[in-house]
C-alpha cells in the first residue's frame, strides 16, 4: 500500500477527532483495491495515478462540505466575492495543529512501514476507528426533555436517538408545524392609537456571536421588552430567512416548501395590510446578490418598491466590493420620509448586511474577519439604538422587531470552519430575537419578558398578532408586559435547515442529518 497508508492514517486520525465523517464501506473498498498485488509495475503506476482523484473525491465525500452539487451551484456567487476575502476564506481551512500531527502521522507512517506491513493497520482501523466513534456518539439511554417555560409538567423522557427515532421526529414536526395558523385581525375603523411596525432583519448574528465579542447582554437587548431568549431562525442563509420569515404566518415548513407558491394567509404581508399596516421596504444595501430582492417579491409577497439611497453616505463595502450604507443613516432616511407619509400605520422590513462575513469599514483596517465582526457589531447596536431614540424623540407609536436571519459562525467549530454556513448548526441558527414597545403612554408593569422556552419564526409572529390585536398604545393604564409574553407559543424540536441538511435538537443534544439521510450527533467543540 506504501504511502497511502498514510492517506488512510490521516483520515482515521480526522475522524476520531471530528474534522471529517467516514464513509467505512467505500473506504474499505478504496483500500483494498490499493493494497491488491499488480504484477507489473506500469500497472502499479497506472492505479497511483488513477489513485490520486478518486482519494481526493473520497475526501470530499468524507468531509462535512456540502454535496458537489451544491458547492458548484455555488461558483457563481463566490466569483462575486473580492480577492482578499477569498484568501481569508481559503486561509480559514489551514489549521496548525492539525498540520503538525498530519505531519507527525507521515514520519510515524514512513518509520514503521519499513518494517511493519501497514496495510494489516489499515484495514483494522477502518473497522475498528468507526466502531468507536458509533459507541461513543448514540446515548442509548433516554434524555430528558427541555422544559418549557412557565409550566409546571413534567415533560416525559425522551426516546433513544437511534436514526429511525430521530427521523420519526422529524416528520411529526413539520407535519404538527404544518396546522399552524396566525390570524390577524382586520383593521379597525376607529383605531384612536395607530403604531409602526418596524421588522429590523439581520444578517450573521447568532448568540455563539455575540458571546465571541462579549455583547450576550447588550443594553440594546436587554432594554427590550420583550426577548426569545432561545430563539431558531431554522435557516443558514439570507434568501430562505427572509422566506421563513416573511411566510411565518404559519408554520415551520421543510426548506424546498420555501420557493413553491404559498396560500395568502402563510404569508406575514397580506395578514399585516389586512390588519391596516402599509408595507414598505428598506434596506442598507442594493439586493441584487443573489436576487435578495427578487426573493422578497416572489416568495415574500413583499411588492413595495424598495427605498432609495439617495444622500446616504457608504459606510462599509461588502465582501462582493458592493456598497453597505450605516444603518442609522438608512433608518433615519426612511424616518424621514415615513414623517412625512400620510399612511396612519405602516410595517416596514429593513434588511440590514453589516455583519455579513467578509465586509470592510472604510476607513478603517483591521487585524482579521473577527476583529472585524466585533468592530461591526458595536456599529451596528450603535446605530440601531440611536434610532431608536430617534423614532422616541418624535413621540409616534412604534413596536420595534430585532430579529436576525442567521448567525455569522464566527468561531466555527471541527465540523465546520469560521463563516461557513453550509451546516445549519446551533452557532447559527439560535440568535438574539427583541421587541421594544416605543411611547407607551405607561411604563409597563412586570418588567421586561425574557421568554425562555424554544421559540422560532412563528412565536414571534404570533407575539406581533397579539400586539395588533390588544394593541398596548390604546390601553386606559399601565400594560402588562407578561400578558403577551405568556401567549407566545413555543416551537420544539428546534430544526435548522439548509437545501438537504437539517440540523434538529433531542433533549440537550443536536443532530445532524445529512443529504443522504444518515443521522449523527452534532460536534460543537472547537
Amino acid at each position: 500500500m506504501g504511502v497511502w497508508a498514510w492517506y488512510f492514517f490521516a483520515k482515521l486520525y480526522l475522524a476520531a477527532s471530528g474534522y471529517i465523517g467516514l464513509h467505512v464501506l467505500a473506504n474499505l473498498a478504496f483500500a483494498a483495491a490499493l493494497a491488491l498485488p499488480l504484477p507489473r509495475r506500469w500497472m502499479r503506476i497506472a492505479r497511483h495515478v488513477a489513485a490520486v482523484p478518486l482519494a481526493i473525491a473520497l475526501l470530499y465525500h468524507d468531509s462535512w462540505l456540502p454535496p458537489i452539487a451544491r458547492t458548484l451551484s455555488l461558483t457563481g456567487n463566490l466569483k462575486q466575492f473580492t480577492l482578499p476575502y477569498l484568501v481569508e476564506l481559503l486561509g480559514r481551512f489551514v489549521d496548525l495543529r492539525v498540520l503538525a500531527m498530519l505531519v507527525a502521522i507521515c514520519a510515524i507512517t514512513a518509520i514503521l512501514g519499513r518494517k511493519l506491513r501497514l496495510s494489516t493497520f489499515v484495514f483494522a482501523g477502518l473497522v475498528l476507528v468507526p466502531l468507536g466513534l458509533r459507541v461513543a456518539a448514540l446515548d442509548w439511554h433516554p434524555q430528558p426533555a427541555a422544559p418549557v417555560a412557565g409550566t409546571d409538567a413534567i415533560a416525559a423522557p425522551l426516546a433513544a436517538a437511534t436514526p429511525e427515532v430521530l427521523e420519526r421526529e422529524l416528520q411529526a414536526f413539520y407535519r404538527k408545524e404544518a396546522t399552524r395558523r396566525v390570524v390577524f385581525p382586520a383593521a379597525a375603523a376607529d383605531n384612536a392609537a395607530p403604531f409602526d411596525l418596524l421588522i429590523l432583519h439581520i444578517c450573521s448574528l447568532a448568540w455563539d456571536d455575540m458571546d465571541y465579542a462579549g455583547e450576550r447582554e447588550h443594553p440594546l437587548l436587554s432594554a427590550s421588552d420583550f426577548q426569545l431568549r432561545n430563539f431558531n431562525t431554522a435557516a443558514s442563509y439570507s434568501g430562505p430567512a427572509a422566506a421563513r420569515l416573511l411566510q411565518a404566518a404559519c408554520g415551520q415548513t421543510p426548506d424546498e416548501q420555501l420557493y413553491k407558491p404559498q396560500p395568502p394567509e402563510c404569508l406575514l404581508v397580506n395578514g399585516l395590510q389586512n390588519a391596516g399596516f402599509e408595507p414598505q421596504l428598506a434596506m442598507n444595501h442594493d439586493g441584487h446578490f443573489d436576487d435578495f430582492l427578487g426573493l422578497l417579491n416572489q416568495r415574500g409577497g413583499l411588492r413595495a418598491p424598495l427605498l432609495n439611497h439617495d444622500g446616504v453616505a457608504v459606510r462599509l463595502h461588502a465582501f462582493d466590493g458592493s456598497p453597505l450604507y450605516g444603518d442609522y443613516d438608512m433608518l433615519a432616511h426612511w424616518w424621514q420620509q415615513r414623517l412625512a407619509s400620510p399612511a396612519p400605520q405602516v410595517a416596514l422590513y429593513y434588511n440590514s448586511i453589516t455583519m455579513h462575513d467578509g465586509n470592510t469599514v472604510d476607513g478603517v483596517k483591521l487585524a482579521s474577519g473577527k476583529d472585524s465582526y466585533r468592530y461591526r457589531l458595536d456599529l451596528l447596536f450603535g446605530d440601531l439604538q440611536r434610532f431608536i431614540d430617534l423614532v422616541q424623540s418624535s413621540g409616534r407609536r412604534a413596536v420595534v422587531v430585532i430579529v436576525p436571519e442567521h448567525g455569522a459562525n464566527v468561531r466555527g467549530d471541527r465540523m465546520q470552519i469560521a463563516g461557513l454556513r453550509e451546516i445549519p448548526s446551533p452557532a447559527v441558527s439560535l440568535g438574539p430575537t427583541a421587541v421594544r414597545l416605543v411611547n407607551l403612554p405607561q411604563p409597563p408593569t412586570g418588567g421586561a419578558q425574557r421568554i425562555e422556552q424554544p421559540t422560532a419564526l412563528f412565536g414571534l409572529v404570533s407575539l406581533i398578532q397579539s400586539l395588533i390585536r390588544e394593541n398596548p398604545f390604546a390601553a386606559g393604564g399601565s400594560v402588562d408586559l407578561a400578558h403577551y409574553a405568556a401567549a407566545v407559543p413555543a416551537t420544539s424540536p428546534a430544526v435548522a435547515e439548509n437545501e438537504r441538511t437539517v440540523v434538529m435538537s433531542h433533549g440537550s443534544e443536536h443532530w445532524l442529518r445529512s443529504p443522504d439521510g444518515s443521522w449523527q450527533k452534532y460536534d460543537v467543540a472547537r
